[in-house]
């Protein structure tokens, strides 16, 4: 499993200047009403401190409220805007709960970061007699997520507006994702949905991103770096995703996904040299 470095402690200024003629349009994050949930891990906090730090409204979500309440001190005592409500994604009616909480007193959200937890690893022939494995994996990579996406998708249908950014770890060949079957399960779940989701969303200004990051390193030291992609990198690939208005790119990462399977070093090169 991959040891994370610390998230930075605090945001960094930048100076804002307009764009070139020859720079990637990019869309404002402004305003916008950002929901992540998982806030409180390396992952998500960096996530959110770097899109507050672009002028976006954040909502918080993770099971500790201790932690959460911190975050949001950081973000406010920077500058930013945050909000925090304690759930846990794994337990529906905490799920039901947070919608209630986000449509009341938001009416919606422009995007939802559903950023996934650690996976179990654990040989399938040491996990005969833990089905809860599977379960709880279920619980909190597909059901959860699924739940708390079908609440807040009628309210970005009738915008005509959304973006759902599933963020996750992954395992450089996900059709042999050896002592990961627990959790590779539950994510095969959650990416089938997702691109299902996308199809049929799309042309509604609906859109659906996967950011993937390891699961773990590889047994070869020539490759391993490749998938060393700390908190900071995750959160840039974030926010590539949602301030990139090149339409290329929803059809090019579908693309490399269907490639993985057949050559997944060369889909890796390709998917770390578009930014995705």
């Amino acid at each position: 499993m991959l040891e994370f470095r610390p998230a930075p402690a605090r945001f960094v200024e930048r100076k804002l200047r307009a764009p070139r003629a020859d720079e990637p349009a990019t869309e404002s994050l402004a305003d916008q009403r950002i929901l992540v949930t998982d806030a409180c891990s390396e992952i998500g906090r960096a996530t959110a401190i770097r899109l507050a730090d672009h002028g976006a409204q954040l909502l918080l979500v993770a099971r500790r409220g201790d932690q959460l309440i911190t975050t949001c001190e950081e973000i406010t005592y920077a500058g930013g805007r945050a909000h925090w409500f304690r759930c846990d994604t794994s337990a529906l009616g905490d799920v039901d709960q947070l919608v209630a909480w986000v449509l009341a007193e938001f009416g919606a959200v422009d995007v939802l970061i559903n950023n996934a937890g650690r996976p179990v690893h654990r040989p399938v022939a040491q996990s005969l007699d833990r089905f809860r494995d599977y379960q709880r994996m279920m619980a909190a990579n597909y059901f959860g997520p699924l739940r708390l996406t079908l609440g807040l998708l009628p309210a970005m249908i009738r915008s005509g507006s959304g973006h759902v950014v599933n963020v996750g770890p992954t395992h450089h060949n996900p059709s042999a994702a050896a002592n990961f079957a627990s959790y590779a399960s539950s994510q095969a779940a959650w990416t089938t949905f997702a691109e299902c989701a996308e199809a049929e969303l799309g042309p509604n200004g609906i859109h659906l991103t996967a950011i993937d990051y390891p699961a773990l390193h590889t047994d070869d030291p020539g490759f391993a770096d490749e998938y060393d992609r700390d908190p900071a990198e995750v959160a840039r690939a974030v926010e590539t995703a949602l301030t990139d208005r090149n339409d290329e790119h929803p059809r090019l990462t579908r693309t490399l996904r269907g490639l993985a399977g057949v050559a997944p070093r060369s889909t890796t090169r390709l998917r770390h040299a578009f930014g995705f």
